[in-house]
């Protein structure tokens, strides 16, 4: 005992002796009853008890996860068996079991499952494959050794939220019952087992010559035949993990890139089940016209109810979350209508299930939301739709409208009527209140006042809904700050009264300020120097918060002889509705932001033209130059120099459209360009040169760009953008060109001590423009070469942009 002590390092119990010293050098002590309880004495040999044997190392581990026992190695479950444990619901009256096998061969484990399963009573074995109808199956072995019910699949078991489903080419496809010395019985593919189950065909089922109806886990998959089911298949996964509903047999149509089904066969499917089991599928639409649902409505007499996507899971207490889905499987954004009941002959579906738009709002009634001033905000199958809170009389246009899985469509405005200001203010303020996936697949569409059905007596009539935003803007923007309820109307200000403005501006300081004239914010457009002669294109006053970045330096070049190996955009380039379309979705969330900006900008013009049924391409035509001119001006004249416009040429075609729509700039505007490798580039007199790309000047300069060359330039349809910067309280005149706009060359002023190269420019603009401008007095060159002299004056910027 004294060696054991002296090994271990800890002092051991002895029998009682006197106090000493033993033989083995470790001192004894006296034991009492309670260190005999804790510590046994040791004893003669002959009286010894026998030493109990080393207890050795269960082979297996018995543990539980969520409601589901896990067998496993001694080491404990896996992920992955811990996670398929987790997705298994319970099962009243049943034992849940996952088997985490062991690496290398599996029938050595089963005698350990025996082991742990003994006393548990009926089991439900989640493993694939294990209840096969051979006589070799492991759940029917496992009943036999347990003497206990075993319910097992055979076939692949996968779980989705809501079920344990059996996937299966071969057999039975299902669970199976296994009872000792009894034959197995099939158990439904689902557990637990929905009300539909048995109403459900439990094998496929060819529908006709083109479709098979193949069970899936939330129901049923009406498919095409060719190619075969294959559950692992990138078009088939989503539609496989479908949440399985106790109450609703959904029923998916078709499949991105198959053939489609015909309505017969879809009809044929629906009336070979039961009434019962009828009342309870929903159509989903996979891939295909989502109208599909009216058209069955018709043909079999009886309502049908339709998911408008994929239900893919459920909103936290609420009902399912519906994705839609494009003709090429992808997923694109969630439908505000989940839900719509198609009856018979009707044209307008019912809104059976949807989801609110944005957090906070009051709903006046199912799907109809206030926004205020009589405005209301309603759901429809298509997206939304801002309108007046009076019931429309022509309101099936729009709630008709299927979904897009292109497009989330803003309605703002009712068919058939000009748009109210209230309406069109609200509608650009939803836009920034709506979730980013939605803004970025976002079609804002103005409705305008074609008439398209005989009308009720109409409200008080507006010139436009240009000017009824005015109007509305000037209203709402006089109440007080916590009435306005939206948070959009303290940014929408009545525009304020101008004082008188010069009809000269100024290219620099002192007595020697050179003025011109300057017709860019005329108020009438016809006293304009060139004004368009198309009176959709009335000039827009586009007022941007800055400061914004530099412009790019000029690269000048001459113009190309032959103009067919270049990609550009014409001048005078109207978009077209493909082009808005493209740019729409291409700009993704930031269509939602700057095209609310440019409602707000719309909604303070003084001089409105009526022209609703362009409305919607102005609103994109400057929101595409609002997001070049802010964000992406660099890249977009890089772009242009190259001459391959590629997949931007619709972006390109609406910020040139865009630039059409604004006031002309008559007069003297300066730029900068970039000098050549070994100095400034040599010009002549009466050079043509021409910039590629955008061409960006400032019409009165603060300050000039150190060490490059200088350009003034006489602008006959360059247009003008004002950039505000309220932290500096200044206003920038940019002059914009279109891409290739020609300039020749009147003088160089060569560089001189520290003052640069400057080049004095003409706009080449047609016989009409070189006309007029030969008639001025002071001669453009004069008025040139003063404003040349009172650049060189100005402070130096030394930020260049490249």
């Amino acid at each position: 005992m004294g060696r054991r002590a002296a090994a271990h390092g800890d002092q051991q119990p002895q029998p009682q002796q006197s106090s000493g010293q033993s033989s083995f050098g470790v001192q004894t002590i006296t034991s009492t009853d309670q260190d005999l309880d804790l510590y046994p004495v040791e004893q003669p040999p002959a009286a010894a008890p026998q030493p109990e044997p080393v207890p050795q190392r269960t082979p297996f581990a018995a543990s539980s996860v969520g409601s589901t026992l896990v067998v496993s190695a001694p080491e404990g479950p896996s992920q992955g068996a811990a996670g398929l444990a987790r997705a298994l619901p319970a099962d009243n009256g049943r034992t849940v079991v996952v088997v985490d096998f062991p690496g290398g061969d599996q029938s050595t484990f089963w005698p350990h499952v025996v082991t742990a399963l003994h006393g548990r009573g009926p089991i439900r074995l989640a493993v694939s494959h294990a209840g096969t109808m051979r006589p070799t199956a492991p759940a029917q072995w496992l009943a036999e050794q347990l003497q206990a019910e075993v319910v097992a699949p055979d076939g692949v078991l996968t779980t989705v939220p809501g079920a344990a489903f059996v996937v299966g080419t071969q057999g039975y496809g299902s669970w199976v019952k296994f009872q000792p010395n009894a034959s197995p019985m099939p158990y439904g593919r689902r557990f637990p087992v929905p009300q539909w189950e048995a109403m459900d065909p439990n094998s496929p089922w060819p529908t006709g010559e083109i479709g098979i109806s193949e069970p899936i886990p939330s129901g049923l998959w009406l498919r095409a035949q060719q190619p075969p089911f294959d559950p692992a298949a990138q078009d088939s996964r989503p539609i496989v993990a479908l949440p399985c509903r106790d109450n609703v047999l959904t029923v998916v149509v078709g499949g991105p890139g198959q053939s489609s089904i015909p309505i017969d066969e879809v009809c044929r499917l629906l009336t070979a089940l039961p009434q019962a089991a009828r009342s309870r599928v929903r159509l989903v639409p996979y891939g295909i016209d989502a109208a599909i649902g009216s058209l069955v409505a018709d043909q079999i007499g009886e309502p049908i109810a339709m998911f408008t996507g994929l239900p893919v899971g459920n909103l936290r207490g609420g009902g399912p979350a519906v994705v839609a889905v494009d003709p090429r499987g992808q997923q694109t954004w969630r439908p505000f209508v989940t839900e719509v009941l198609c009856v018979p002959d009707e044209a307008v579906p019912v809104v059976s299930g949807y989801r609110a738009p944005v957090q906070g709002l009051t709903e006046v009634s199912p799907g109809v939301f206030a926004l205020g001033d009589g405005v209301v905000l309603e759901v429809v199958p298509s997206g939304l739709w801002v309108r007046e809170q009076d019931e429309p009389y022509n309101a099936a246009e729009v709630r008709t409208l299927p979904l897009d899985p292109e497009w989330a469509r803003l309605t703002v405005g009712t068919p058939g009527r000009t748009t109210p200001g209230a309406v069109a203010v609200h509608g650009a303020a939803l836009v920034e209140r709506l979730e980013p996936e939605v803004r970025k697949l976002l079609r804002l569409v103005f409705c305008d006042s074609k008439v398209i059905a005989p009308a009720p007596p109409p409200p008080p009539p507006v010139s436009s809904p240009v000017a009824a935003l005015s109007t509305a803007a000037h209203a709402l923007s006089t109440r007080e700050p916590s009435d306005n309820g939206t948070g959009f109307f303290t940014a929408v200000t009545p525009a304020e009264p101008e004082q008188d403005r010069p009809a000269y501006v100024s290219m620099g300081a002192g007595p020697a300020i050179a003025t011109v004239t300057s017709h860019a914010l005329a108020d009438d457009p016809d006293e304009a120097a060139f004004p368009s002669d198309d009176p959709d294109h009335a000039p827009v006053r586009f007022r941007v918060d800055g400061p914004l970045p530099l412009q790019p330096l000029a690269q000048w070049e001459a113009p190309p002889e032959d103009n067919g190996d270049r990609e550009t955009i014409a001048p005078d380039h109207s978009s077209s509705d493909a082009e808005r379309d493209t740019v729409r979705r291409a700009l993704g969330e930031r269509y939602g932001v700057h095209a609310a900006t440019v409602v707000r900008l719309l909604s303070q013009r003084p001089d409105a033209e009526e022209d609703p049924a362009a409305f919607e391409a102005m609103v994109t035509d400057l929101t595409a130059l609002l997001a070049c001119v802010s964000q992406d001006e660099e890249m977009v004249v890089e772009t242009l120099r190259m001459g391959r416009l590629g997949r931007l040429r619709p972006y390109v075609a609406c910020i040139v459209s865009g630039l059409n729509r604004l006031p002309v700039h008559n007069g003297i505007a300066a730029v900068w360009g970039v000098s050549g490798p070994t100095g400034p580039r040599r010009y002549r007199h009466g050079e043509v040169l021409v910039e590629h790309g955008l061409l960006d000047a400032v019409a009165n300069p603060s300050q000039r760009v150190d060490g490059v060359t200088e350009y003034l330039i006489w602008s006959v349809t360059g247009r003008v953008v004002e950039v505000t910067d309220r932290v500096a309280v200044a206003t920038e005149e940019r002059v914009v060109f279109p891409p290739g706009t020609p300039f020749r060359v009147l003088a160089v002023a060569e560089a001189e001590g520290d003052h640069p190269q400057q080049v004095l420019l003409q706009e080449i603009a047609g016989p009409a423009a070189d006309l007029e401008i030969a008639g001025m007095r002071p001669s453009v060159l004069s008025q040139l070469e003063r404003a040349a002299a009172n650049l060189r004056v100005l402070p130096v910027s030394h930020q260049v942009t490249a």
